[in-house]
């Protein structure tokens, strides 16, 4: 049996996902260190149009990655979808509805409150249009990053339950560095990770995850002012307000993926997506550029 391939000829997994992080890695740590030397990594909230130097890394890695390792190993990235912007906007509205239901629950049993901010229309909407710009690129970097061509390699090597658990347990930890992480908060994240994981084995699309994740970080922060995993929100259409500790009702300081009642929510979206009709077969996706060319040699 051959060390470097599998019984189909395809490069094993811990090979491709080996080049995939170090890629990754060199690239996000290349990017954080010139940018940082440049002066212009640090903000203090979402409204800092400086928030785009802090997640272009993030996406530059995720692309550099995925690029770099499917020139090489032609593995499936979850990107070649048909209805890509479809996926997209059914991602987004989901991410929409699970933020509001874990925003809006605690508010109307008075844990916390929701206070419709006093700002004029016009600037409220120009700051939504900068924190949507702002913020995409961190949601599209982690999704390559976390639920693109490395985890397509883990699914064909680990098997989608083990490849969705070990994803979102990375998911989780890499939080750990965000401002006012816990462990449990990591935990929470990392349940997070394990229903975007299961949304892209169900659809074999990593658009929808993209979409979901977008909408998450988008309305946590700008709609209903939530920290976002421990960054300030700044400008938002509601002032949220929430106990300083964690608790079921709030998470506190990092924001709403480290309360009780968020862990509800997911867990809940979690068993809805095992009941998806699943759209690609286990260990593919709907990538077919791999099939047009054939194993390296």
């Amino acid at each position: 049996m051959s060390l470097l391939r599998d019984a189909e000829g395809r490069v094993r997994a811990p090979y491709v996902v080996g080049v995939f992080t170090l890629v990754a890695v060199v690239t996000e740590g290349f990017s954080t260190f010139v940018l940082g030397i440049l002066g212009l990594l640090g903000f203090e909230h979402l409204d800092s149009p400086a928030v785009i130097f802090s997640t272009t890394p993030t996406l530059a890695a995720g692309a550099a990655a995925t690029l770099a390792a499917w020139l090489v190993f032609r593995e499936p990235t979850g990107l070649a979808e048909a209805k890509a912007p479809l996926r997209l906007g059914q991602g987004f509205a989901l991410g929409a509805l699970a933020l509001t239901v874990a925003c809006v629950v605690p508010a109307l049993v008075g844990a916390t409150s929701l206070t419709l901010t006093s700002r004029g229309a016009g600037a409220v909407a120009g700051i939504g249009v900068l924190q949507l710009i702002t913020l995409a690129p961190a949601a599209v970097g982690e999704e390559l990053l976390i639920r693109g061509l490395g985890f397509q390699a883990l699914r064909r090597g680990m098997g989608d339950v083990a490849a969705v658990v070990f994803s979102g347990l990375v998911f989780g930890g890499l939080h750990l560095f965000n401002p006012g992480a816990t462990w449990l908060a990591a935990l929470e994240v990392a349940l997070v990770g394990f229903w975007f994981g299961a949304l892209t084995v169900r659809t074999g699309s990593l658009w929808l995850a993209m979409g979901l994740h977008a909408a998450w970080n988008f309305f946590e922060g700008f709609v209903f002012g939530q920290p976002v995993s421990g960054t300030s929100p700044g400008t938002s259409i509601f002032v949220g307000q929430a106990p300083p500790e964690p608790g079921f009702w709030s998470g506190g300081a990092f924001g709403p993926e480290a309360a009780g009642w968020t862990a509800v929510v997911l867990v809940a979206g979690l068993a809805v997506t095992l009941l998806w009709p699943r759209s690609a077969p286990a260990g593919q996706s709907l990538d077919s550029a791999r099939a047009e060319r054939p194993p390296l040699t």
